[in-house]
């Protein structure tokens, strides 16, 4: 972790002092040990600020659509499941990939406090590091040896691309991590197993959690409109009281603006307040675009056009067939 932090802040400096780029966008460290918070840098004197460690979980690609509106030129640190994103963004035409300098982290998985804060192993943390497949964590009480997966977030436990599939610069050598999960769509098989009452059950009761924050939209890297339809109080779409139904539209309406285009990063998900299950509706639809169209991995080619944004006579209709519940 040292080494790379070292990396960061040398190529940070170098770039920023000799203005190749006019704003970097990277990690600092929060008010906790746990806490890594994205962090913009204009000044040479803040580059000592960038840190890299296990809990650099956040999809900063997101943020190059409000900051290249001030800035020129942009330096951007991502990992495998950001670049997707910025992909994405690309392909948007969001951002100008001109405009931007890439610096490629490959990532070996972030680890989950709240995981962490379940073992009561985050009072008293005094440092935390990898080595392969273990954790070193030390505390007040001593040192411990765990099992890092027992502790990464569930979305980098199914994470297909850890090394950045995009970059301008490679900090370091691509890991040769591989994805835990076996079976992409495990929890989604599991859930269209219900039959059409208990699914109903399912979702009503993860969208009445919803307290309407938009932290989902927010985070997400694809929700890159210039004014979100439920910004628009003239349409009203959305009223100020807790109503079922509004919640539930609410999350339709995303998965469906996203569809094709979510790289399923898992940040919904991640910093959803009420835990909804926002990330297992969006790989619903992933697995019927991969059963339909084939494997399409959004963000991975931004070059590639979208599978819902292309036609062809002999595509599969799925509408011609009645389903119906299980």
């Amino acid at each position: 972790m040292e080494e790379m932090i070292s990396k960061m802040k040398k190529i940070a400096y170098e770039d920023l002092s000799t203005k190749k780029v006019d704003r970097v966008i990277g990690f600092g460290k929060g008010d906790f040990i746990y806490e890594a918070n994205p962090i913009f840098i204009s000044n040479l004197e803040e580059v000592d600020l960038l840190v890299w460690d296990l809990f650099c979980v956040n999809n900063l690609s997101k943020y190059l659509i409000n900051e290249l509106k001030n800035y020129q030129k942009i330096g951007i640190f991502l990992k495998g499941c950001d670049s997707l994103g910025f992909n994405q963004l690309v392909k948007d035409n969001k951002v100008d990939p001109d405009n931007v300098i890439v610096y490629g982290v490959p990532c070996e998985g972030m680890i989950d406090p709240n995981k962490l804060s379940k073992k009561n192993l985050l009072k008293d943390l005094r440092y935390l590091r990898r080595v392969d497949e273990k954790l070193i964590i030390v505390t007040k009480q001593g040192e411990k040896e765990l099992i890092a997966k027992d502790y990464e977030y569930d979305k980098c436990l199914k994470c297909k691309h850890p090394n950045p599939v995009v970059y301008s610069e490679l900090l370091e050598s691509n890991t040769l991590r591989n994805s835990i999960l076996t079976d992409d769509f495990e929890e989604v098989d599991r859930i269209e197993d219900m039959n059409s009452e208990e699914r109903y059950e399912y979702w009503s009761e993860q969208f009445s959690k919803c307290i309407r924050c938009y932290a989902c939209r927010n985070i997400c890297p694809v929700c890159s409109c210039d004014k979100c339809i439920f910004d628009n109080l003239d349409i009203g779409v959305s009223g100020k009281a807790k109503v079922d139904s509004e919640d539930q539209f609410f999350h339709i309406v995303r998965a469906y603006h996203v569809a094709g285009r979510c790289v399923d990063c898992g940040e919904c998900s991640r910093v959803c307040p009420e835990s909804i299950a926002i990330d297992k509706l969006n790989r619903k639809i992933i697995k019927d675009i991969t059963e339909i169209y084939g494997e399409y991995d959004a963000g991975l080619n931004p070059s590639k056009s979208s599978v819902l944004v292309n036609y062809k006579l002999e595509d599969f209709d799925p509408f011609e067939t009645s389903k119906g519940g299980k």
